[in-house]
Protein backbone atom coordinates (compact mmCIF):
# COMPACT_ATOMS: atom_id res chain seq x y z
CA UNK A 1 0.00 0.00 0.00
CA UNK A 2 3.13 2.69 0.76
CA UNK A 3 3.29 2.80 -3.27
CA UNK A 4 -0.21 3.95 -3.55
CA UNK A 5 -0.62 7.77 -5.32
CA UNK A 6 -2.88 9.85 -3.08
CA UNK A 7 -3.48 12.45 -5.51
CA UNK A 8 -2.03 12.68 -9.08
CA UNK A 9 -1.10 15.84 -11.17
CA UNK A 10 -3.44 15.85 -14.16
CA UNK A 11 0.02 17.39 -16.18
CA UNK A 12 2.73 15.20 -15.40
CA UNK A 13 1.30 12.28 -13.77
CA UNK A 14 3.55 12.41 -10.80
CA UNK A 15 1.78 12.04 -7.09
CA UNK A 16 2.18 15.34 -5.79
CA UNK A 17 0.71 13.25 -1.80
CA UNK A 18 1.09 9.75 -1.60
CA UNK A 19 1.69 6.85 1.17
CA UNK A 20 5.24 6.82 0.71
CA UNK A 21 4.89 10.69 2.34
CA UNK A 22 2.80 9.48 5.64
CA UNK A 23 5.37 6.28 5.99
CA UNK A 24 7.97 8.35 5.67
CA UNK A 25 6.64 10.81 8.70
CA UNK A 26 5.81 8.21 10.49
CA UNK A 27 9.33 6.77 10.14
CA UNK A 28 10.82 9.72 11.15
CA UNK A 29 8.95 10.84 14.33
CA UNK A 30 6.33 8.61 15.05
CA UNK A 31 8.43 5.29 14.81
CA UNK A 32 6.03 2.79 16.81
CA UNK A 33 3.34 3.65 14.20
CA UNK A 34 5.63 2.69 11.16
CA UNK A 35 4.32 -0.68 10.71
CA UNK A 36 0.33 0.05 10.74
CA UNK A 37 -1.96 -0.38 8.31
CA UNK A 38 -3.74 3.01 7.00
CA UNK A 39 -7.07 3.43 5.08
CA UNK A 40 -7.10 6.42 2.72
CA UNK A 41 -9.85 8.80 2.02
CA UNK A 42 -9.89 12.04 -0.53
CA UNK A 43 -12.49 14.80 -0.42
CA UNK A 44 -12.89 18.09 -1.93
CA UNK A 45 -14.46 20.66 0.65
CA UNK A 46 -15.62 23.82 0.27
CA UNK A 47 -15.09 26.52 2.49
CA UNK A 48 -18.13 27.63 4.73
CA UNK A 49 -19.59 28.69 7.89
CA UNK A 50 -20.70 25.04 8.99
CA UNK A 51 -16.84 24.06 8.42
CA UNK A 52 -15.23 22.40 11.87
CA UNK A 53 -13.40 25.34 13.39
CA UNK A 54 -10.68 23.82 13.81
CA UNK A 55 -10.17 23.00 9.99
CA UNK A 56 -10.97 26.61 9.49
CA UNK A 57 -8.41 27.86 11.62
CA UNK A 58 -5.77 26.00 9.51
CA UNK A 59 -6.81 26.86 6.25
CA UNK A 60 -5.47 30.49 4.46
CA UNK A 61 -7.88 33.44 4.56
CA UNK A 62 -9.76 33.71 1.24
CA UNK A 63 -9.59 29.60 0.39
CA UNK A 64 -13.10 28.87 -0.98
CA UNK A 65 -12.31 24.75 -1.45
CA UNK A 66 -9.60 22.53 -0.58
CA UNK A 67 -8.12 19.11 -0.30
CA UNK A 68 -8.69 16.91 2.45
CA UNK A 69 -7.15 13.60 2.41
CA UNK A 70 -7.24 11.00 5.45
CA UNK A 71 -5.01 8.16 6.32
CA UNK A 72 -6.94 6.10 9.03
CA UNK A 73 -5.17 3.07 10.90
CA UNK A 74 -7.16 -0.39 10.03
CA UNK A 75 -5.94 -1.62 13.62
CA UNK A 76 -6.38 0.84 16.62
CA UNK A 77 -3.64 -0.34 18.65
CA UNK A 78 -4.65 2.50 21.07
CA UNK A 79 -8.16 1.41 21.30
CA UNK A 80 -9.45 3.88 18.94
CA UNK A 81 -7.78 4.17 15.40
CA UNK A 82 -5.62 6.88 14.94
CA UNK A 83 -6.37 9.29 12.14
CA UNK A 84 -4.12 11.51 10.42
CA UNK A 85 -4.92 14.81 7.69
CA UNK A 86 -3.36 16.48 5.45
CA UNK A 87 -4.92 19.26 4.25
CA UNK A 88 -3.71 20.63 0.89
CA UNK A 89 -4.82 23.06 -2.04
CA UNK A 90 -7.22 21.99 -4.50
CA UNK A 91 -4.89 20.99 -7.12
CA UNK A 92 -2.79 18.75 -3.94
CA UNK A 93 0.17 21.39 -4.73
CA UNK A 94 0.59 22.35 -1.55
CA UNK A 95 0.19 21.10 2.25
CA UNK A 96 -1.66 24.21 4.26
CA UNK A 97 -1.22 21.53 7.52
CA UNK A 98 -1.09 18.03 8.71
CA UNK A 99 -2.43 16.89 12.32
CA UNK A 100 -3.22 13.86 14.46
CA UNK A 101 -6.95 12.88 15.55
CA UNK A 102 -8.10 10.06 17.93
CA UNK A 103 -11.44 9.32 16.25
CA UNK A 104 -13.89 9.46 19.54
CA UNK A 105 -16.98 7.33 19.55
CA UNK A 106 -19.72 8.97 21.86
CA UNK A 107 -21.20 6.07 23.85
CA UNK A 108 -24.82 8.27 24.05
Amino acid sequence: MYNTNIIDDEFDGKATLTTDMLHQLLVEHYPTLKNERWDVDIDTIRTSPILHPLLRRKIPIGIEKFTCVLFTQQIGSFGEPLIVYFLLDEKGESIYAMDFLLEQHDPH
